[in-house]
């Protein structure tokens, strides 16, 4: 019959495997938690917060479609470019086609890579 009443050594080796196995957790969540420190320091820490103006001329216009709403963007031509740039328009703003816009132009310095903001109209 049983009493309740566990073996010592079957009491530590139980202990010891419960032991292993909070360890073994502990250390695959610190390891993903370091690789996600890890990965947000490249692309944060390292983008550049530097940016330059850059006029351009606006060609079209794009719209986002969500189910939170949309967002638009600007098609501007741009000296530097051969393809058409992609700028969000504040919703504020009305889109006009055809005018001079002035742009903020972000260059990140991990993967050389551009993104564009809309600063004004210049017309």
């Amino acid at each position: 019959m049983c009493t309740g009443i566990m073996r010592p050594e079957l009491k530590q080796k139980l202990d010891k495997e419960i032991s292993k196995g909070k360890h073994k957790n502990f250390r695959v969540w610190s390891l993903a938690f370091l690789a996600l420190i890890i990965i947000l320091w490249l692309v944060v820490g390292l983008s550049s917060n530097n940016s330059i103006a850059v006029n351009g001329v606006v060609i079209s216009q794009h719209a986002s479609l969500r189910d939170d709403g949309h967002k638009i963007y600007l098609m501007v031509k741009v000296p530097d470019r051969e393809t058409l740039v992609k700028a969000p328009l504040p919703k504020h703003l009305p889109i006009r086609r055809n005018v001079k816009v002035e742009l903020r132009k972000h260059q990140s310095t991990l993967f050389d890579t551009y993104r564009y903001s809309f600063v004004r109209y210049l017309e």
